[in-house]
């Protein structure tokens, strides 16, 4: 039963990168993937296929990713368009990454990929390969994540929208959404979102805002239906004991499970014991430049 209701709230974002997953690889002896070009490593270049070969998650992946990537010359059968297809396919592939190998070789992986990507790009048959050139970004690892979070909330906010609507009064373009069984599984998939969309309304009007994603005017948007759903959700953030913090870093957090994870996603808070006795500098506030947790 578990089952057929996480299928049934299976979100729209969810669904384009169980697509990417599933194309049938066929490996050939001009792969991108098996290429015995060398990475400069310093004084210790290695293949690319030397380099995959230490995962064997990544090398599966890696011909997943060139299928993909060498499908899109069938641009008409494209859902999304060929410019958002390939940004699904970029945020899809470094999540892959970031999930798979250990932390001090993310950005290293990240790096032979784009480079398999981009040979990929080269020698394919896409009318516009500029729309589907590969993206750098000086940002950490961490802005990935929160990045595709966001991303995929531009796809996801109209079917979490309408599985909050009374089924008495489901709207026809919601089809048949809000009659589902999802409202548990949206609010606790919600709750990442919120945390995000309160930490870049700080970084989004800072003067790092290298770190904002061009995406942010739309998701900012998007996201103003949480107005609606928070009330909706009182009671199943009750049952999982979430509460909202007030200060930066992770908004919603759970209460006492799991305390050390919520200190932990503070940004710019090393001891705990900080968060409830914060200590006030002389220009008032506290060192994050946010208000007091009220007494």
């Amino acid at each position: 039963m578990t089952t057929a209701v996480t299928n049934n709230c299976e979100l729209p974002s969810d669904k384009c990168y169980s697509n990417f997953d599933k194309v049938q690889t066929i490996k050939t002896s001009t792969s991108v993937c098996d290429s015995d070009e060398n990475i400069s490593l310093g004084n210790n270049p290695l293949s690319i296929q030397n380099l995959l070969s230490r995962h064997n998650d990544l090398k599966d992946f890696c011909y997943k990713l060139e299928i993909n990537l060498q499908n899109l010359k069938n641009e008409q059968h494209l859902y999304h368009g060929l410019k958002e297809t390939c940004t699904h396919l970029q945020l899809w592939l470094h999540d892959k990454i970031i999930n798979t190998v250990d932390t001090k070789s993310i950005m290293l992986y990240i790096t032979i990929f784009h480079t398999v990507w981009g040979k990929v790009i080269d020698n394919s048959r896409i009318n516009n390969k500029n729309e589907c050139k590969i993206n750098y970004y000086n940002i950490g690892v961490d802005y990935y994540t929160k990045w595709k979070r966001m991303h995929d909330f531009n796809y996801n906010y109209k079917k979490v929208q309408c599985a909050f609507q009374d089924k008495e009064n489901c709207k026809d373009d919601c089809n048949e959404d809000c009659k589902g069984n999802c409202k548990e599984v949206y609010c606790r998939y919600i709750l990442d979102v919120f945390n995000a969309y309160k930490e870049f309304e700080h970084v989004c009007t800072g003067t790092n805002n290298y770190r904002c994603p061009e995406f942010w005017g739309n998701f900012k948007n998007n996201f103003s239906i949480y107005s609606d759903i928070e009330s909706k959700c009182k009671d199943i953030y009750d049952k999982f004991g979430f509460y909202k913090l007030s200060f930066f870093g992770s908004k919603i957090a759970p209460k006492a499970d799991d305390m050390r994870k919520m200190w932990r996603n503070v940004q710019g808070v090393t001891n705990p014991a900080s968060l409830l006795n914060p200590m006030k500098p002389p220009g008032g506030g506290n060192k994050m430049g946010l208000p007091y947790l009220p007494k």
